[in-house]
């Protein structure tokens, strides 16, 4: 079953309002049956890989996912950033390049990913345009696409001459990107202090709220990424509730964490809240129609209120943009056998099976056992 523990990749995420020295504290597991997962409780313990496991496959693959890097770092950019405070007013070209011209207003419409990987394409062919480099690091920061803005000034910005007030822009870029990638090394330090390579190392009830206590610390802490900071919290508190608090504490300090505001959305759907789920989706979608947590959490939305071709749609728009994203297979599969298309559902569950370990709730759903709303509402 698709849970409400996210979806990252952005890097990456859930909040709470708890004060700088919170966390939750105490053991939530106590009352817990014999047998199932430490930490979202409700699915069965996966020992298949280890036989002392206490988590289930989802949960186990959620917390290791954690420790993949981001694309890229930025490392040393301030020094690097040799750019001279002289107004450079020939940039030469770059109004012949309708891509550029229109990003605005393409953007402006939602359309963030292809805007901007157009910029892209334009640097790789023009790596000297400048104005068109800013215009993609503006965009990655505005949009938290921080990859692409970090790519961007490492590759096509250090050593460039730019006006003054495009140095003091781009060297507060540096600073919020140092700061997020700061955050991002945080996380890694406590988790190897609590969890080591391995996520079951330790009791995970225990570890689980040593943890939350340690990154707890840093809320409020200069030179680190809140949102990112409270994200990373949420996203390993057990409680649904506290879940909830650590995304809108993240969505109030940046609505544009994409993977937060599908969790929520996720979480109110859950929940039986699918108007207030609707309410959160419609207002990030006007911003990023290209996210796949967002199509992909519109889908599921979509598909438990009865409208199966919406809802299909979105499932196979998040499937093209981003097939890896966390649940859009599994979410494409419904979408597909709920209209009539089982034979593309089996043949897809087929092609992904070597690769991924579906939950048993997809093979309820697909062999009848379980409707659209036993899925994808209720815990």
């Amino acid at each position: 079953m698709e849970n409400g523990y996210q979806d990252y990749g952005q890097e990456g995420t859930a909040y709470q309002g708890m004060g700088a020295d919170g966390g939750y504290t105490g053991n939530p597991f106590a009352d817990m049956d014999y047998g199932l997962c430490k930490r979202c409780r409700r699915r069965s313990i996966d020992r298949s890989e280890n036989p002392e496991s206490v988590l289930c496959h989802d949960c186990r693959e959620e917390l290791i996912r954690l420790k993949v890097p981001p694309i890229f770092y930025v490392v040393g950019l301030a020094v690097m950033l040799m750019v001279a405070f002289t107004m450079v007013t020939s940039i030469g070209g770059f109004r012949n390049f309708g891509t550029y011209n229109k990003s605005k207003d393409v953007a402006g419409e939602g359309y963030v990913l292809s805007t901007m990987n157009g910029l892209l394409e334009i640097l790789e062919e023009n790596p000297d345009n400048k104005e068109v480099a800013v215009e993609l690091v503006d965009m990655g920061m505005k949009y938290s696409y921080y990859d692409y803005a970090a790519y961007t000034i490492d590759n096509y910005l250090v050593g460039k001459e730019v006006s003054d007030y495009e140095y003091d822009k781009l060297n507060g870029y540096i600073n919020k990107l140092e700061a997020y990638y700061a955050t991002y090394d945080l996380f890694n330090e406590v988790w190897d202090d609590v969890f080591g390579e391995d996520p079951e190392a330790e009791d995970i009830p225990e570890a689980l709220d040593e943890f939350n206590r340690e990154l707890s610390r840093f809320v409020r802490q200069p030179g680190y990424d809140q949102a990112l900071l409270f994200y990373y919290l949420g996203y390993m508190s057990v409680n649904t509730e506290e879940s909830i608090a650590y995304l809108e504490e993240c969505l109030e300090l940046n609505p544009y964490i994409y993977e937060a505001q599908a969790q929520l959305a996720t979480y109110y759907r859950r929940q039986g809240e699918l108007d207030r789920a609707r309410r959160q989706l419609e207002e990030i979608y006007k911003v990023n129609k290209e996210d796949s947590s967002i199509l992909r959490s519109y889908a599921a939305l979509e598909l438990v209120e009865g409208n199966l071709e919406e809802g299909l749609t979105y499932a196979e728009l998040a499937y093209e943009f981003n097939y890896d994203g966390e649940y859009v297979i599994d979410t494409y599969i419904v979408a597909l056998a709920a209209n009539g298309r089982m034979e593309e559902a089996e043949q897809l569950l087929e092609n992904y099976e070597a690769e991924y370990v579906f939950d048993d709730d997809l093979y309820a759903y697909l062999n009848g056992e379980m409707t659209l709303e036993d899925y994808y509402i209720g815990e």
